[in-house]
């Protein structure tokens, strides 16, 4: 992963506080007031200590302790504010990029998706996300209220002597020049460290979402062996990070040493030659005490800053890629199919390998396709470059004579439903999982579509009904439950193009039976006269079985369409397909 300069990391943190620039702007100005009381008031020890000891003028000492207290409302007041101000902009500024991640990543191409490892993703969207927090931290309150301060401490400097105020002004830069190479070391090892973190997250991802393969053959310690071993990795990276920001931070130690006894020889010597009062002595060392409270607080929000700029890197990264439809979006908007999908001279590969080649198939509404073949022949790929999931890399796939890329991207998935082997349930109410398929669909539209899918009766068994939370992915609910309403959901969408990607493959005999029938009431298919409505269905399957009555049989091998007709035709012919149906009979 390319770094990014710490002029770039400002520039884009920056942009995001941009859209609240009139807060920013009182929250300076709160601090600024801020800093000219907190720091000013103690302007007040010189004349205590030098005026009032020589004229015992306790009126006078009277009304410098009501200033003092008085100080304290607008002090209390101002506090408060910029506390509230600088909370409220940072943690605005965290929730919109959340918010942007979110819709960055749900509009990355599904080729992200088959090349990343999905704990690297949770890892930037939760971990970096949050690492950001010190980085703005730094920028809209440490690096403009702690300045502050030191102007006006080193102002009171300049009050009390304006030589030891130059002094202290010069001698800071000696401080900050290693400071800062010792942050950009830090960033770069705190890179390391999160990368390690992501693959911290992937094992325990992978641990949870296969804890029943990993009982089932006994391997709970290996599993957490594995993860100790990541976690090991983690923090060995972690702790080479640490020892740079502790570095960095008790660099602030030295410089202090080496201004306090500079500045103490000075003063001294000022006091010699009555140069400076008791109370400008006091009050020098108060600034000085100031300025390395401020300091100190800068330096530790500095490497704070660098430690998450590590994160905001992997977060910009993620935030940079191109999203599917950004730039490729079509303008044509189809409203509903009527002349049918055509794939012309279609090839594709994920990678440097075909996975499709020279592919040519037509299909027009009312037609059931069938597209079967061996594991990896590329059945699903084939489908999923009719829903825009990737592009073709040549030839073009059209529908009405358009080709899909032509076609805005909303217009074309609305003409579209797929039911698949792995069917997903999100963690909310039946209803709601059903109506995902057409978000405006009203109650009555819902049950509609559950008596279509069969799965209506079993609702109505449920205590709470429709309103009944399913569980995360559905757990709740059996395979066959699960599948039907996944069914409800495509009957929902009432699609031009229906695609079966193995729908019953995992389903029990009896289970089978009833997803069949509500697949049949899906395709529109009338059981008496075995005829078909104006849809197009599309039928990825491995049970042979479950497509011999479909129109057309494509049969893919290493990505080819090698054989194409009826379930009789092909078995007569003698080729490949019948080759898997025999297999599939006798086995």
């Amino acid at each position: 992963m390319k770094s990014i300069s710490t002029l770039s990391l400002v520039s884009r943190l920056l942009k995001y506080g941009w859209k609240y620039k009139l807060l920013i702007a009182v929250a300076i100005a709160i601090m600024t007031v801020l800093a000219a009381i907190d720091r000013g008031r103690t302007i007040l020890i010189k004349p205590i200590l030098d005026e009032i000891p020589k004229t015992g003028d306790l009126e006078k000492l009277k009304d410098y302790a009501l200033i003092a207290l008085g100080l304290s409302i607008p002090l209390f007041i101002f506090k408060y504010a910029k506390e509230y101000l600088t909370s409220y902009l940072i943690q605005h500024i965290i929730v919109d990029i959340r918010n942007k991640v979110c819709e960055q990543i749900v509009n990355l191409p599904m080729r992200f998706f088959h090349s990343r490892r999905y704990g690297d993703i949770i890892s930037r969207t939760t971990n970096d996300v949050n690492t950001m927090q010190p980085a703005f931290s730094f920028f809209f309150d440490d690096a403009i209220f702690q300045p502050l301060l030191m102007v006006a401490a080193i102002g009171l400097m300049f009050y009390v002597n304006w030589k030891l105020g130059l002094i202290v002004t010069l001698l800071y830069p000696i401080y900050l020049i290693p400071t800062v190479m010792l942050a950009k070391k830090l960033r770069k090892a705190r890179r390391k460290s999160l990368e390690k973190l992501g693959d911290v997250t992937e094992t325990m991802m992978q641990i949870y979402s296969g804890i029943r393969i990993v009982k089932a053959f006994n391997m709970e310690n290996d599993e957490v062996d594995e993860y100790k071993t990541r976690n090991k990795s983690f923090l060995k990276k972690l702790m080479a990070a640490m020892r740079k920001k502790a570095l960095s931070e008790s660099l602030v130690e030295l410089f202090i040493g080496l201004a306090a006894g500079v500045l103490m020889f000075i003063s001294g010597w000022l006091i010699v030659k009555g140069e400076i009062s008791a109370g400008g002595i006091v009050l020098f060392a108060l600034a000085l005490g100031m300025i390395y409270a401020s300091v100190r607080t800068i330096t530790v929000s500095y490497n704070k800053m660098q430690d998450a700029a590590a994160g905001c890197e992997r977060v910009f990264e993620l935030l940079d890629m191109h999203t599917t439809y950004s730039q490729e979006d079509g303008t044509v908007e189809l409203s509903h199919i009527k002349g049918g999908v055509e794939y012309r001279n279609v090839s594709f590969a994920y990678d440097t390998q075909p996975v499709l080649q020279n592919v040519n198939l037509k299909a027009v509404p009312g037609e059931v396709i069938a597209i079967v073949g061996r594991s990896g022949a590329g059945k699903s790929t084939l489908l999923d470059l009719l829903c825009r999931f990737y592009d073709v890399v040549d030839g073009e796939i059209l529908l009405d004579g358009i080709e899909t890329r032509q076609l805005k991207r909303s217009s074309l998935l609305a003409n579209i439903a797929i039911v698949s082997q792995e069917v997903f349930l999100f963690n909310t109410t039946i209803a709601e999982n059903i109506r995902y398929g057409r978000r405006d669909a009203t109650k009555d539209e819902i049950i509609a579509a559950a008596k279509t899918a069969n799965i209506h009766d079993f609702i109505m068994t449920l205590e709470k009904g429709y309103d009944a939370i399913v569980g995360e992915r559905g757990a709740k609910l059996s395979g066959g439950q699960r599948q039907k309403i996944s069914i409800a959901r495509a009957v929902l969408r009432n699609p031009s193009i229906l695609i079966l990607d193995e729908a019953t493959s995992q389903l029990d005999t009896e289970s089978e039976k009833q997803v069949q029938a509500a697949l049949n009431n899906l395709m529109g298919l009338d059981t008496l006269t075995n005829s078909r409505k104006g849809r197009i269905t599309f039928v990825i399957a491995h049970r042979l079985s479950t497509v011999i009555n479909a129109d057309r049989i494509i049969v893919l091998e290493n990505g080819r369409i090698v054989e194409t007709g009826r379930h009789a035709d092909l078995l007569e012919h003698g080729g490949v397909y019948a080759g898997l149906y025999k297999t599939q009979v006798i086995t």
